[in-house]
């Protein structure tokens, strides 16, 4: 019996380190989707405001 719960226990532990690394995991991906994001919306902006003046003539 003893072992058994020895054995319930090291699972429990392992479970919580594998359960932290992917939160930890998450977040970084998480952070960096962001950063893409806001790249990307960044040159869409000025895609789109360097074609607005093109249309206009004015540069």
């Amino acid at each position: 019996m003893q072992k058994l719960h020895l054995i319930e226990l090291s699972d429990m532990q392992r479970y919580k380190k594998e359960r932290e690394s992917y939160q930890k995991e998450n977040e970084r991906l998480r952070e960096f989707s962001l950063e893409l994001f806001k790249e990307g919306f960044k040159l869409g902006f000025k895609k789109g405001y360097n074609e607005a003046l093109e249309r206009t003539g004015k540069e």
